[in-house]
């Protein structure tokens, strides 16, 4: 069973990243390692892994080699996209997104983001905004590209500043968050293990 996903992502607001040169970068940092035969877009971790993603709690139990005698599924590193516009990931675990402008929860969020271009309305402050420019709280994310972590918990990792620094060399901004059982939206579909 998959525990969860750390997924990285450029901010909405950028430009898509060429990404044959995040692919790289993150080779050459160590966090991805070889291609996973027949598995298109899917790597195993790298070499430095360990030192690019920080496991909090005292004793993490992260599988990064496959053993046919556990039940624990690999951990693997995963592209997502790119698509042609902004696509939303959501998880078991998100809770209502808040407005920026006041804070207001949105506790009909699904189905109010159903419809990719609809502006959503805040009903206390008024201000506008698209459901990819809501306050998700690191329990989703909307981008164009996506790189998703598995076997990870959610808040059980966060990546290091230098992880972070690698990502950004391409001159775009990117975040991070956490789902369980994700869906990608617009159409709240499961997109299969990820």
């Amino acid at each position: 069973m998959n525990a969860g996903y750390l997924i990285f992502h450029p901010t909405a607001d950028q430009p898509l990243p060429e990404v044959s040169q995040v692919l790289t970068r993150l080779s050459e940092t160590g966090l991805t390692g070889q291609p996973l035969p027949g598995m298109p877009q899917h790597f195993l971790t790298g070499p430095h892994f360990l030192q690019r993603i920080t496991f909090l709690g005292c004793s993490p139990s992260v599988p990064l080699t496959a053993n046919t005698n556990s039940d624990n599924a690999l951990c693997y590193i995963r592209l997502l996209g790119p698509y042609p516009a902004p696509r939303l990931i959501t998880g078991q675990n998100s809770r209502p997104p808040r407005c920026h402008g006041c804070r207001h929860r949105f506790h009909e969020w699904q189905e109010q983001i159903a419809e990719p271009d609809r502006e959503i309305r805040c009903p206390e402050c008024g201000q506008e905004s698209s459901w990819q420019d809501l306050n998700w709280r690191q329990m989703a994310g909307a981008a164009r590209l996506f790189i998703a972590i598995s076997q990870v918990f959610p808040g059980e990792a966060v990546p290091t500043a230098g992880l972070m620094q690698t990502l950004q060399q391409g001159g775009e901004e990117w975040d991070y968050f956490y789902v369980q059982q994700p869906l990608l939206w617009p159409g709240g579909q499961n997109p299969g293990e990820l």
